[in-house]
């Protein structure tokens, strides 16, 4: 029999509205080149959003998540603030959230006061790269310019994103830990795709598997001494997943193009935001896009690889740096390794406890079986693939 599994357990479908292409800080690892200066209009935001109401009653979704992007979406503000007033003095037929991750150096004064009165339903989301070092190293320099407990104290579930970056790897472990201490209750670090992760952004040499490896286990051993501290998915991957294999997966981990669009600027409905530099770059509207079944979208050289549907790929990403979107990005392959053996390694550990540690707390025992079969199938995959052991 096979056995599936859901990455999402409630239905929802995302409006993305590029509301600029503007942006006040010059990240390092930006996949945005062309920092025009064009305004999501109102009328087509509108369109978007009705779009996607109507496409939620005829799916049967649960909940519609509005997604104000950018640029930085608050050098946008006012068309924001317009947008929302339309949305909320209209009566829709399915449940909405406003949202919007930000690198908060503008949400000060009028935008601070705004967001606090409709912090129940305007969600925001921090852009936050670790501790200090780290967060000036990626992000110009930024981290005091940011109310850190603004973000934590009035939206604590949503936690912020943290991206790494082939410098700041070497500290990532001190970084995710900052995060935690700092009282936010998720981190959502993942990898930059479409970068040189052998070299800084100055162009020295790195080892970066080497650094990596180490780093996933010094926050292995972490997690392992703070039960109640629930890791971040870097590692704590779905092994269920890896149980399930390919063929049980119901749904993709992009939802690009099935649970997401992405209305731009200049009107057009694209799979997400990141399609929408191709279309700048080349000076054309874009179309044609079927992202809705995983095994259309199969890279070759991933085929018999257990860890695939664990492995995160970007189809916006792949566009942008191979004119392809089936074709992964290599070095997401070999961290994704890296963290699938520090994950199981840790995992493994947790399950002799399952209920004491917060990865874990809550399964099922078919589910805590689920996961041990993912984790000695990772692992036996890894020794076969000869990927170093964990010490």
């Amino acid at each position: 029999m096979i056995r599936t599994y859901n990455y999402e357990k409630f239905r929802r479908c995302t409006c993305t509205l590029y509301m600029t292409e503007s942006c006040n800080l010059n990240c390092i690892y930006c996949y945005e080149h062309i920092k025009g200066h064009a305004l999501m209009p109102l009328d087509v935001a509108q369109q978007g959003i009705k779009d996607t109401f109507e496409r939620a009653v005829e799916e049967k979704i649960d909940y519609v998540e509005i997604l104000f992007h950018g640029g930085e979406p608050f050098m946008a503000f006012t068309r924001i603030k317009e947008i929302c007033n339309w949305l909320w003095s209209q009566e829709w037929p399915v449940k909405y959230i406003c949202y919007a991750t930000t690198n908060g150096t503008l949400i000060q004064g009028k935008i601070k006061q705004w967001l606090l009165e409709n912090k129940e339903r305007f969600c925001v989301g921090l852009s936050l790269d670790g501790t200090r070092e780290m967060h000036n190293r990626n992000r110009s320099g930024s981290y005091d310019e940011l109310d850190l407990a603004f973000f934590r104290d009035n939206w604590p579930n949503q936690g912020v994103k943290m991206t790494p970056s082939p410098g700041t790897i070497a500290l990532l472990a001190d970084g995710v830990i900052h995060i935690h201490e700092l009282g936010f209750k998720r981190n959502n670090c993942s990898f930059a795709t479409g970068i040189d992760w052998e070299h800084d952004e100055k162009g020295n040499p790195i080892d970066y598997k080497r650094i990596l490896q180490e780093q996933f286990m010094k926050l292995a051993l972490y997690y392992l001494e703070h039960p109640n501290v629930m890791p971040v998915d870097m590692l704590n991957l779905k092994f269920i997943a890896v149980a399930a294999g390919l063929q049980g997966m119901s749904d993709k981990l992009c939802g690009a193009g099935t649970i997401m669009r992405c209305w731009t600027p200049d009107g057009q409905c694209l799979p997400c935001h990141l399609f929408y530099e191709v279309s700048k770059e080349k000076g054309e509207k874009l179309g044609g896009f079927d992202l809705s079944s995983l095994q259309k979208l199969q890279d070759e050289r991933c085929k018999g690889c257990i860890l695939e549907p664990v492995c995160p790929t970007c189809y916006g990403g792949n566009y942008i740096t191979y004119g392809d979107v089936s074709k992964r990005d290599p070095y997401t392959c070999e961290i994704t390794k890296l963290r699938a053996l520090a994950g199981s390694w840790m995992i493994g550990q947790m399950l002799t406890e399952p209920q004491k540690y917060a990865g874990l707390r809550g399964y099922s025992e078919d589910e805590l079986s689920m996961v041990a079969k993912g984790v000695l199938m990772a692992q036996a995959y890894l020794e076969e693939m000869g990927v170093m052991e964990v010490e």
